[in-house]
């Protein structure tokens, strides 16, 4: 990421048309989805610790032994000095027991960034030669910054949906077990 007080921005959304991804999932245990969320993260995407924030974090017991929990996340996996993935996560959802339901939202997006600082870089021959740097020869690494995005989501989708069968199969084989 650059830091810098004015920039030009790039935002690539990375299933385009599609700007976000949602996971539902009614049945037992919904709330274990927080932790293997958690987990999940940090394998697939592998970021530091410091680039993952939790934004929300909202736990609520009713009266009725009922929960109610909202998180949402906040990662950012560094590509180069310019470009980054930045991804939205939004983990809604209810048990009643052991039983209940849970909603993700996923909104990745790769940006770019390019400073806009100084004079030279505000100035109109600095755009040009950036310009013709970015045609030339950073678009192809932005795309392939871009494939890189769509295998990491496409993973946390699918190991995500893997253990949200685990979790329907415990509660099959409970049911063949009583």
């Amino acid at each position: 990421m650059v830091w810098a007080r004015n920039k030009l921005l790039i935002w690539d959304y990375v299933f385009e048309p599609v700007k976000e991804i949602e996971i539902g999932y009614k049945g037992p245990n919904p709330d274990s989805l927080y932790k293997k969320i958690n987990e999940l993260i940090r394998v697939i995407f592998n970021v530091p610790e410091a680039y993952v924030q939790e934004k929300t974090y909202s736990w609520e017991k009713g009266r009725d032994s009922s929960e109610t929990f909202r998180i949402t996340w906040e990662v950012t996996k560094l590509f180069d000095n310019f470009t980054y993935l930045l991804i939205e996560m939004d983990l809604k959802g209810d048990v009643s027991g052991d039983m209940g339901s849970a909603r993700l939202q996923i909104k990745p997006r790769m940006i770019t960034e390019y400073p806009q600082d100084t004079y030279f870089q505000q100035n109109f021959i600095y755009e040009i030669i950036r310009r013709f740097w970015h045609v030339t020869f950073y678009h192809h690494q932005r795309m392939e910054y871009l494939d890189i995005s769509k295998d990491s989501i496409v993973s946390f989708e699918s190991a995500l949906k893997l253990y949200i069968e685990e979790l329907k199969k415990t509660k099959t084989e409970k049911k063949e077990g009583s």
